[in-house]
């Protein structure tokens, strides 16, 4: 893993990311389906269908489809070089918690995105993204891999019951991309992020850590983040089984 500067670093700052993200939006965010399936991937080293059973993973996301974005992530942390085995295993883990194709195609997106955040810029991740899923996404995801004025996208709409309604996981991804890219700061992120889908905020948190690293999350108040400490503990079991991936893992690189 020598051609990723401080994983470790990033896999924690991604999880405070998370974190925080779900705490500036007060309601689920998908912070729980990150720590989750983290804990799992780091137990039993990738998709594990019976532990995350035993988990109670194979429910839907308390965040909605789009919560089950942040389900994919981990597996991008714990393989980033190894492109297959992240795709296989993000799509597994979605289509587990019954996702459609739509989702977990989308799901598989973020899972790729992050990989590369750890070792590119946000322009050069996007680019590699769009190039791996060419041939497999549809050209609706496709465009969504892209920065826009977050201004332009719609905002949750309340369901009859005050709620916030159904967000698809397309927008999602892309609400926190432009986030990322219009933000310097946690706080900037998690505001640009904010107006939408809450998921979008969590994953906004969570592409900023692994991009940046712990400097990048700086500005989170972990002390008083809820579940900081086991985050934080899981995080860094999750980077070991990373770190111990076997020798030459990069040479399954592509796109």
């Amino acid at each position: 893993m020598d051609a990723i500067t401080d994983l470790a670093g990033r896999i924690e700052a991604c999880f405070i990311g998370a974190l925080a993200g779900e705490a500036a939006a007060g309601t689920p965010a998908g912070a729980a389906d990150l720590v989750g399936v983290a804990e799992s991937a780091a137990a039993s080293g990738g998709f594990d269908e019976e532990d995350l059973r035993h988990r109670g993973l194979e429910r839907p996301s308390r965040g909605g489809s789009a919560g089950l974005l942040l389900r994919a992530l981990p597996f991008g942390l714990l393989s980033p070089l190894d492109r297959p085995r992240l795709r296989r295993d993000a799509y597994r883990c979605v289509a587990l918690a019954g996702a459609d194709e739509g989702t977990a195609v989308s799901a598989v997106a973020a899972a790729i995105l992050i990989a590369d955040l750890l070792r590119f810029d946000l322009p050069t991740a996007l680019l590699r993204v769009r190039q791996s899923l060419l041939e497999d996404a549809p050209m609706a995801l496709l465009e969504r891999l892209s920065v826009v004025d977050i201004a332009s996208l719609p905002a949750g709409e309340p369901s009859g019951d005050g709620a916030v309604a159904e967000a698809d996981p397309g927008l999602t991804l892309q609400r926190a991309i432009s986030a990322l890219a219009g933000a310097d700061s946690l706080s900037g992120v998690l505001q640009a992020a904010s107006g939408g889908p809450s998921v979008a905020v969590g994953l906004a948190g969570a592409l900023l850590g692994a991009s940046g690293g712990r400097p990048a999350v700086d500005g989170a108040d972990v002390t008083h983040l809820p579940h900081a400490e086991r985050a934080v503990s899981i995080a860094h079991r999750l980077a070991e089984r990373a770190a111990a991936a076997p020798s030459g893992v990069g040479s399954h690189s592509r796109g």
